[in-house]
């Protein structure tokens, strides 16, 4: 006599063998999944005439839906009597039946093992892990690549978390080219575009307890910068006029000769870091423009100046970082264009009340008469200006849809810089 797995192997053979019944033995199996039982029922509106006649001659009538629970009291009639329909379809697919929720509880419990793993050997970059262990939507970088690609995320791991042992101490400065040598002997194991990179990103980002827009170059620069890594320090500079500076052994004398003679430097990000502080040389206030024609032409007043140049780079921030410190006042002037008050918008968030928006009224937008026409695209960037001193600006730019440039103001800038100067005398 035949135990019942020799049966139910019987008739997992027997199904096979009949064509209609493959469909209808995905879909159990797939009903199966889903409700963790056997239960619920086939419709078998899609099948195909074949199918439909194979399934009625099984049941001994025309049938538009299957039951589980009917196919299961069918095979009970037949020869395969005894045999369930979990033991069938497991022998016919040749695999467990596993219900979805339990699958899916299997999974949770692999990927947090898998994660437990890295916070146990690397305490380096536990508390990211966990966090991202525990908050996947946060991290939906490290989850995808758990899912998609889970050799490259494993090895890529130990390296982050060694990176993140090896961080430059406080103070000091690694470049980052040279850091990642130093790391893994790749000196492009960071670039930025790679996976390997944005995961790095990722890591000291959470370390630095702020939000950071990390499509933004600045804004990786500055992540960078924070833990004392510098991508780039030659070719990001500011351009400034009228600024001393000190370093450890005392007053610049690249700054305070450029005073003596009013000459504009270039100063790059590699010389700023290493600044203690910095200040106007003479009164209180710092004039900052956005281009550098505009400098140029206020140069000639022998004030102190800076110029964006028309982005906000780190070598920029971290000037304007040191003469904030050193109890400076900035006076900001930028385009009247969207790209222009959105660069307003975040030295007003990164200042505060130690920046003051130098002509940036509806006024101002209409002295520099504004006659170039902004794309939708360009006024959408306006969505993101949430500034309140400068909403009155923005609603003019809105309905006007044009644009206005400092260049048209610079008689007004020159006349505050000479009245200014004229204080000071």
């Amino acid at each position: 006599m035949k135990t019942l797995p020799e049966m139910a192997a019987e008739a997992a053979q027997f199904f096979r063998g009949e064509a209609g019944f493959h469909r209808l033995f995905c879909e159990m199996k797939k009903k199966y999944e889903s409700l963790g039982r056997i239960g619920g029922t086939i419709s078998l509106t899609n099948f195909t005439k074949e199918e439909k006649e194979a399934i009625a001659a099984f049941f001994g009538k025309e049938m538009t839906r299957v039951s589980l629970q009917a196919f299961a009291k069918q095979l009970d009639k037949t020869r395969f009597a005894g045999v369930s329909l979990e033991e069938l379809l497991v022998h016919y697919f040749g695999e467990p039946l596993v219900a979805n929720k339990e699958r899916r509880e299997a999974e949770q419990q692999e990927k947090a093992e898998f994660f437990h793993r890295f916070i146990a050997a690397y305490p380096s970059g536990a508390e990211w892990l966990t966090a991202a262990l525990e908050h996947p939507s946060e991290y939906r970088l490290l989850h995808q690549a758990y899912a998609q690609q889970r050799d490259e995320l494993y090895a890529s791991l130990c390296v982050v978390c060694e990176a993140l042992r090896q961080l430059p101490k406080q103070g000091t400065y690694e470049r980052l080219p040279l850091f990642a040598q130093k790391v893994t002997g790749d000196p492009h194991a960071f670039d930025l575009h790679t996976f390997q990179g944005k995961l790095f990103l990722s890591a000291l980002e959470f370390y630095s307890r702020k939000k950071y827009q990390l499509s933004s170059v600045e804004e990786v620069n500055e992540l960078l910068q924070s833990f004392g890594i510098l991508r780039e320090d030659i070719l990001n500079f500011v351009t400034c006029a009228g600024i001393l500076a000190e370093t450890e052994d005392g007053i610049h004398p690249v700054f305070s000769a450029a005073c003596e003679t009013n000459t504009a430097l270039n100063v790059p990000l590699r010389e700023i870091v290493g600044l203690k502080r910095a200040y106007p040389s003479k009164g209180t206030i710092v004039f900052v423009v956005e281009n550098a024609g505009v400098f140029s032409e206020l140069l000639s007043e022998a004030m102190p100046l800076v110029s964006t140049n028309g982005q906000l780079n780190l070598a920029t921030m971290l000037l304007l970082d040191l003469l904030v410190e050193s109890g400076a006042r900035l006076y900001y002037s930028g385009d009247f264009d969207p790209e222009g008050l959105k660069m307003a918008d975040r030295l007003v968030g990164r200042y505060g009340e130690n920046l003051s928006l130098w002509h940036f009224t509806r006024e101002d937008y209409f002295a520099s008469m504004p006659n170039v026409s902004l794309s939708e695209e360009r006024l959408a960037k306006l969505q993101s200006v949430l500034s309140e001193v400068l909403q009155p600006v923005k609603l003019e730019m809105e309905q006007l849809k044009k644009a206005g440039y400092q260049e048209a103001i610079l008689p007004m800038l020159r006349k505050d810089i000479e009245r200014e100067k004229t204080e000071l005398s």
